[in-house]
């Protein structure tokens, strides 16, 4: 498979995939600034995406970790798992800086529902996400490690 190929590819089963992190976002975020935070700007337009994006990332995490890139990651381990997860968390606070911008940006400049505001600035941040999970979290090797067969007796096994 060619590399445009294989970029592309990587970059539909990313889409595919977000949208799960997306729905919950948006439920989330709804719930919150809709009964639960919905006092002011910052509750609404600030601490509610906050707290929807990071359960979004988790949602996208473990499937960018079993099934997006699960075959750049030569042993699933716990160590791994966790070991990738703060560099993914980190690169999505990035992500959520562009985020929080076009959203608070958009939000202000047509008065328009925080959760329309956030799925139009979900789309500019996910792109930023994607090209950083794709070249520096999950970045393909140019030498495969050789797989090894877990341990059956491994505890710390995924599998």
């Amino acid at each position: 498979m060619g590399k445009k190929a294989r970029l592309a590819k990587q970059m539909g089963k990313y889409i595919v995939t977000t949208l799960l992190g997306t729905a919950a976002d948006t439920l989330v975020l709804w719930v919150l600034s809709t009964y639960l935070l919905d006092g002011n700007h910052v509750e609404k337009y600030v601490i509610s995406p906050m707290i929807s994006f990071e359960c979004a990332v988790i949602v996208n995490y473990i499937t960018a970790f079993f099934y997006v890139w699960r075959d750049r990651i030569a042993h699933k381990t716990k160590g791994a798992f966790f070991s990738h997860f703060w560099k993914y968390n980190l690169s999505c606070i990035s992500a959520f800086f562009v985020k929080m911008l076009l959203l608070n940006a958009i939000a202000l400049a047509f008065k328009w529902p925080a959760f329309i505001c956030n799925l139009i600035a979900l789309c500019f941040s996910g792109i930023l996400n994607f090209a950083i999970n794709e070249f520096l979290i999950f970045a393909k090797k140019d030498k495969q490690p050789q797989k090894e067969e877990p341990r059956p007796a491994d505890p710390d096994s995924l599998q």
